[in-house]
């Protein structure tokens, strides 16, 4: 299926209201070789097509900031390689950031800091951390994978060793974390995910890239920057397909000043009844995203005042 041939009458469909299933209904009954399946691929394509295409109207959009960090190992003494406790007084040189890269949402452009080499010799990351630190303050969403554990604690810790503040108020989405919790894939490593969900995966590479940067070879940090920046597009296309299934989402709604209902995870006002969804003590309309396939609920519930005040609550233990 050549997808840039119907550019354009994807876009108009997409335009006059249609949602993305629709569009590959259209396209299905017209001869070509697609299935109705096809909707996420229409999905992915507008939304890089024309970004927020269903709420380009509205100027306060959440701000959306994929992003990965590369941090220098530890050196220290050790005396073997298996199951060590090892002690601060052991520890040579302590860890500091080698690059960072992030992209907006849907953006083509990958945005990126690398050490320099007299900066990697002297250990020197106050320059790049200042320049991401720019970034996240203005982000209203942070991306990562492994971000909660790893990325965001370990940018706050350069941002307090050089005296920087927190960033402005950012809400977390932890690709890792929404794997473990939904699925069953057999490794939950990013380049594992990717390729399990038919994405190119990250970058080969091996400790020598990470050894020769603390070195300042030019090259090797020319080589990480390319790196980070492939790792924040597969986070992108990781993201992408997992969003239906993280859940709770930031609510995407909130950003945008209509009345009408809203998908949390995307924005979207293709939303279509879908069965029911209940709480212990209450039942609502659920709702399905024709563009992304999240599934979100109605605030109102479906029940009438009476049912609601005789329903019992079962005891917790």
């Amino acid at each position: 299926m050549n997808w840039k041939k119907h550019k354009e009458l994807i876009i108009s469909l997409s335009k006059k209201g249609m949602s993305s299933s629709d569009i590959a209904e259209v396209l299905s009954k017209s001869g070509e070789d697609v299935s109705r399946s096809a909707d996420r691929t229409i999905r992915e394509l507008l939304n890089k097509w024309i970004p927020k295409h269903d709420i380009k109207d509205f100027d306060e959009l959440p701000k959306v900031l994929l992003f990965d960090i590369e941090t220098a190992p530890l050196k220290g003494y050790f005396w073997d390689i298996w199951q060590q406790n090892i002690a601060p007084g052991q520890i040579i040189d302590d860890w500091f950031m080698i690059s960072w890269s992030a992209k907006w949402l849907f953006d083509n452009e990958v945005i990126s800091d690398v050490l320099t080499s007299k900066e990697a010799i002297n250990k020197d990351d106050k320059r790049i951390t200042k320049s991401i630190w720019e970034y996240l303050n203005e982000a209203d969403i942070v991306i990562g994978h492994n971000a909660i554990k790893f990325d965001v604690k370990r940018v706050n810790t350069r941002f307090l060793i050089h005296d920087l503040v927190l960033p402005s108020p950012y809400e977390v989405i932890d690709t890792l974390v929404h794997a473990r919790r939904k699925l069953a894939m057999t490794s939950n490593r990013l380049d594992s995910l990717a390729k399990a969900l038919g994405f190119d995966g990250k970058i080969k590479t091996s400790f020598e890239l990470w050894a020769d940067c603390l070195k300042g070879d030019e090259d090797a940090l020319h080589k990480m920057n390319i790196y980070c920046d492939k790792d924040v597009r597969v986070l992108e296309d990781v993201y992408l397909k997992l969003r239906p299934y993280i859940q709770p989402h930031p609510n995407m709604g909130i950003y945008i000043a209509d009345e009408l209902e809203r998908c949390p995870s995307c924005g979207s006002k293709h939303l279509k009844v879908e069965g029911t969804y209940k709480t212990t003590v209450n039942a609502f309309e659920a709702l399905r995203c024709g563009d992304c396939g999240s599934i979100s609920r109605r605030r109102k519930s479906i029940l009438d005042k009476k049912h609601r005040k005789a329903i019992l609550s079962s005891t917790p233990k």
